[in-house]
């Protein structure tokens, strides 16, 4: 009997070459990454290309994208990834589970929220709104007159914050990390609880809340083998930057079919300070029974002189997975120590540097000046003034974070939760005549007490009541206008004469809404619009350039916030003892450890050149002028690895 063989239907043919696309251990990692996956990416080597062409592997092979999660850290990353993945494919992957734990999170939550006592209109606060709701709090329970010296709002959120994510009590938290508030830590716990419950009242969340309610959500058997069975695949990454809570979540959602791939680097863990936890890395292939254990080790960024010194650096720390990068550049010379007579001489050198740098055709965008503590670069700054050498300062407001545009945004989430309190009491705030005391009262009787805004406008001056007025015209005209974008136009022609009467760069502001408004044409309704930016993680802003990050600016920068980014030329300032490593870092063999991934992090952020820069003196107040050792981590280099520079006055030559 003849045989006639059937073979698997494809809707479509293999589009890319993936053997030729990728290097063998990239390929590897694609090709065979199933089950529980570790993914040890050194750093430049390529980590975001294989998350790429994993997931277009995947959708080849006739995965449907509904059925894969891809989390990323930044939406900027998302995007860029999806864009990456449609042009491979050439095809649309709207379906796909992709963005930020947060992002995720809210979609699942807005499915979900009933189970939890919210409804699915819920809005998102941001930092600066959670601020002001703890303030609420203190202020209810009566501990700003009780207590001169109550914790402020900033630090009783950062600890509530760190409880959640951390997944550790609050009793814990304040122990270990603020200790100094031990004797408040009954009254705290009180804040956090009424701040809780004020959030449940008014329907809102915050950015904790998105992951601890979905964790919540997942602990229902049924709705875990719901999520679970949905994600078929799930891809992380930079998952040494992954907290406890985010740890568990994970844990939770890939059960059912435990194909888990995560992709990360313990070598660039430096993020403990905001709970993220080295051992979620370092543990995986324990807490995932099977673990296969993939390492990308070629480097595409460096060359092989200061990969040679970034592996110098690393191998001194105990608690990691062996890596050594190799580069594909070619040789060039070696990287500079350089030592400066004190910290005015070193503002000196790397000015000076740069303006060479810079007549040899080096764009100014292409050079980084980084340090570990922002008070390190004070010097420099006033230099780099002084030659009219343009920089701009990573770590800046953030867009989201400023007055103007919270203020704009507080109408949007009024006409999409009208029990938002917090935005409700902020747009009442911008009108003549009413300040905090006045906008809790309209919002007490309009809200709490359920009176008629007429019943409401006797309660109040005169003054008052004309403000109040315009709020509520405001509001009448923002109901009947569904376009996002004539919306917020509405908001920002009435906003303008607050804006020039209390911001001495109102030009300014009033462009970023105009920028704003311009992002809204996207969006069909003000819930997408607000969704959508909500999703940005703590609001980072990262769509919206200032006009001075436009400009060919050298970047001054701490190494926590140049993580992920390159440069042409690297300058690491400041590495003396004392200030790298952070003489805290002193105290436990795990901080020292962190203090060295972050100075292996500021190394691989260059191309082509690097100096590491310390002043051999500086002036200290008790002291006056004093010695300063480099760092304890420039004596564990060996000396071959570098070249010595000794600047000297042009006069001592």
């Amino acid at each position: 009997m003849k045989k006639y063989v059937l073979k698997p239907f494809s809707s479509s043919p293999t589009l890319i070459d993936y053997k030729k696309e990728l290097n063998p251990q990239q390929y590897e990692v694609v090709t065979k990454a199933e089950g529980p996956c570790l993914v040890l990416a050194g750093a430049g080597s390529g980590k975001t290309r294989v998350l790429i062409y994993r997931l277009a592997y995947l959708i080849e092979k006739g995965i449907n994208p509904k059925n894969i999660m891809l989390v990323t850290f930044t939406n900027k990353a998302s995007r860029e990834m999806i864009n990456r993945a449609e042009v491979l494919l050439k095809r649309s992957l709207t379906r796909l589970w992709m963005g930020t734990f947060h992002h995720i999170g809210n979609i699942i939550l807005r499915k979900e929220a009933k189970t939890l006592g919210f409804s699915s209109n819920f809005t998102i606060i941001d930092r600066e709104d959670a601020k002001d709701l703890v303030q609420d709090c203190i202020e209810d329970l009566g501990f700003s007159k009780q207590a001169k010296l109550f914790p402020k709002k900033d630090v009783i959120l950062n600890a509530y914050a760190a409880s959640a994510n951390s997944q550790k009590n609050i009793d814990t938290v304040i122990n270990e990390n603020f200790s100094y508030l031990e004797e408040y830590c009954l009254p705290i716990k009180r804040v956090i609880a009424k701040y809780i419950r004020k959030k449940k009242d008014a329907n809102i969340m915050d950015f904790e809340d998105l992951l601890s309610f979905w964790l919540k959500v997942l602990e229902d058997k049924e709705t875990r083998e719901k999520y679970s069975g949905i994600f078929q695949y799930i891809l992380v990454d930079e998952y040494q930057d992954t907290n406890r809570l985010q740890f568990e979540i994970l844990k939770k959602i890939s059960y059912v079919h435990k194909n888990i791939l995560v992709v990360g680097d313990d070598a660039q863990s430096i993020y403990s300070f905001r709970a993220a936890e080295i051992k979620n890395i370092l543990e995986f292939p324990d807490c995932f029974e099977n673990t296969k254990i993939f390492k990308l080790e070629t480097n595409y960024r460096s060359t092989p002189q200061i990969l040679d010194l970034a592996n110098s650096i690393i191998n001194n720390n105990k608690n990691q997975f062996p890596k050594h990068l190799k580069a594909v550049k070619k040789d060039l010379g070696l990287p500079a120590l350089v030592k400066t007579y004190d910290v005015y001489k070193q503002a000196d050198f790397v000015a000076q540097k740069i303006m060479e740098l810079h007549r040899q055709n080096m764009p100014l965008k292409e050079i980084a000046v980084l340090f570990r503590s922002r008070y390190l670069a004070l010097e420099l700054e006033v230099e780099l003034m002084k030659r009219n050498i343009p920089y701009i300062i990573r770590g800046g407001l953030r867009f989201f974070e400023q007055a103007h545009i919270k203020d704009v945004f507080s109408y949007l989430k009024i006409v999409l939760n009208p029990q938002d309190e917090l935005s409700y009491k902020r747009a009442l705030c911008l009108h003549s005549g009413i300040g905090r005391t006045y906008a809790y009262r309209i919002w007490k009787g309009r809200v709490l007490e359920r009176k008629n805004s007429q019943a409401v406008l006797k309660t109040l001056p005169k003054k008052a009541q004309e403000g109040y007025k315009e709020f509520l015209k405001i509001l009448a005209e923002l109901n009947k206008e569904p376009a996002t974008e004539k919306a917020l136009r509405i908001i920002i022609d009435n906003y303008q004469a607050y804006c020039y009467v209390s911001f001495d760069n109102s030009q300014d502001r009033l462009m970023d809404l105009e920028e704003l408004a311009k992002m809204a044409r996207n969006h069909t309704t003000i819930r997408s619009f607000l969704e959508d930016l909500s999703s940005y993680e703590e609001f980072k802003g990262e769509t919206l350039l200032s006009p001075a990050e436009k400009e060919d600016s050298i970047v001054l920068s701490t190494i926590h916030q140049a993580k992920g980014l390159e440069w042409r030329v690297v300058f690491t300032i400041g590495l003396n003892e004392y200030d790298f490593p952070h003489p805290k870092a002193l105290e436990s063999q795990e901080r020292l450890e962190e203090e060295r991934r972050l100075f292996y992090v500021a190394v691989t952020r260059t191309k082509q050149e690097l100096y590491l820069v310390y002043p051999e003196s500086k002036y200290t107040y008790k002291n006056g002028l004093v010695i300063s050792r480099p760092s304890m981590f420039v004596y564990e280099i060996p000396d071959s690895l570098y070249e010595e520079w000794d600047t000297v006055n042009s006069s001592d030559t």
